[in-house]
């Protein structure tokens, strides 16, 4: 008896109003952090620590649960109490709609250059592909990542796949990884240090190992190395030389000497020199006989602009190793193909690429700026739609969404350029519908609080006029 009077108290406090209110306020401080999170470490990290998780639904999954109990306990289905209902359908059919739009919805981003056409988009969520075979049968599968500096990534792929146990494990997740250098390790390499322009207009580092090669600027640099790179260079007794495919001017940036040195020919290679190799430049900076480049994020905040670096463990029986893939939203997986144990493996980390039922063709892209400054004002597509034998014009800009076939398209951004357009792919026509459905109760809700005779306000209004 004692313990069905605490149930039943402990199940009217669940579904109590006071209970609802406590879910809205820890739901309100989640969205406030999450807000502090996006700010610091980018939208991805917010999704994988709030927004995404398991307890931020389970909160609104309870909070639908309190207002339906609500509706029955409260008998709110009558015209008397219809502000009342409509209130609380408001907030069911936003959530639900919610819901809707995180597990069905489709987001991406389109770019088209002027002049041509497109008839895909990237989607907004990032994937590990991997595809298995062993020449006689093949394993494919798709799992979708939210990678991020300060959530728990951990994750792991088990299959059984021709009489083998494989596993995929995560190892490490780096934010725009960059090399670091470490001296006197202890399975250090020699490592030679070179200074070249970065994208960005500024200088940057590149590292290069012994009997390795690297593709640095559109050259590919070789160190100690017997092959046909663009610029070898070579140690001999202490002394650094290097053959270019190419003539190479230099200059020296204490005396400011200036050469030209033959293709193909071996030279001195010098520090503090700037040498031109088929119009890039180069610097020889240092040279370290004991090292190791480890790779650290330059950031902690994600940026969809540059590439991350996906660390994974491949195990197949009891044999394992370490894959890296680079990749980042936005952009369509590149492929790692590998042999392990007489299997081929194809890895890759990214996006992946969605088809539309129709194309869009870029007639023209404009941008407009505040008078006397570079920052733009303003932004508009001319585009044509293309679906079969029908073909319309239409403007995308700031306020004005091209909605086809359950697709909106909104004006996001545009190539440094200024010759292409990107823009943002929504396709999530029910959860849309559910939501504003939501809005309608909203406003029906103070509509019937201020027209219904049997509202809280027009009851005290009577009170009031009696009164008086």
């Amino acid at each position: 008896m004692k313990y069905d009077f605490i149930l039943n108290k402990f199940f009217n406090y669940f579904f109590s109003i006071q209970f609802a209110l406590i879910l809205m306020s820890f739901y309100a401080l989640a969205i406030g952090v999450a807000t502090f999170i996006e700010n610091d470490y980018g939208t991805v990290a917010a999704k994988a620590t709030v927004f995404n998780t398991w307890w931020l639904e389970l909160c609104l999954i309870l909070l639908v649960s309190i207002f339906l109990f609500n509706i029955y306990k409260y008998k709110l289905l009558s015209t008397k109490r219809l502000p009342v209902l409509f209130f609380h359908l408001s907030f069911i059919l936003i959530i639900i709609g919610a819901g809707i739009t995180r597990y069905i919805g489709e987001e991406g981003v389109m770019r088209i250059r002027e002049g041509s056409f497109n008839n895909k988009f990237v989607s907004e969520t990032t994937y590990l592909d991997f595809k298995i075979h062993d020449n006689i049968s093949e394993f494919v599968g798709k799992k979708d990542l939210l990678l991020s500096s300060i959530s728990n990534n951990n994750f792991s792929i088990p299959i059984n796949f021709s009489d083998k146990k494989i596993k995929i494990e995560y190892l490490d997740f780096i934010n725009d990884p960059t090399d670091k250098l470490t001296e006197n390790s202890s399975d250090g390499r020699e490592i030679m240090e070179l200074i070249v322009p970065d994208v960005n207009g500024g200088m940057k580092s590149e590292y290069l190992e012994k009997n390795t090669q690297k593709k640095i600027n559109s050259l590919v640099f070789s160190f100690d190395l017997d092959n046909s790179a663009d610029f070898n260079i070579l140690k001999e007794d202490s002394v650094f030389y290097f053959l270019s495919m190419y003539d190479v001017s230099f200059m020296k940036m204490s005396n400011q000497k200036r050469g030209i040195l033959e293709s193909n020919k071996k030279h001195i290679l010098s520090k503090k020199t700037l040498y031109t190799i088929n119009g890039k430049n180069v610097v020889f900076k240092n040279y370290f006989n004991n090292a190791k480049i480890e790779k650290v994020a330059a950031s902690m905040k994600n940026n969809k602009e540059v590439s991350d670096l996906l660390k994974l463990k491949i195990s197949v029986n009891d044999t394992d190793t370490i894959i890296n893939l680079i990749g980042n939203k936005g952009l369509v997986s590149p492929k790692n193909y590998f042999t392990f144990q007489n299997l081929f493996f194809s890895l890759g980390y990214g996006s992946k690429s969605l088809e539309l039922p129709f194309a869009i063709y870029l007639y023209d892209f404009q941008l407009e700026r505040y008078p006397g400054s570079e920052s733009p004002s303003s932004f508009a597509s001319e585009i044509q739609v293309l679906d079969g034998d029908k073909k319309f014009d239409y403007r995308i800009f700031m306020n004005n969404v091209l909605n086809y076939k359950g697709y909106r398209f909104f004006q996001s951004s545009y190539d440094s350029d200024e010759k292409g357009t990107i823009l943002s792919v929504n396709k999530d026509k029910p959860g849309t519908i559910v939501t504003y459905l939501g809005y309608l109760c909203l406003m029906l809700s103070v509509l019937s609080l201020v027209l219904s005779r049997f509202s809280r306000l027009n009851i005290l209004s009577k009170k009031i006029k009696t009164k008086n």
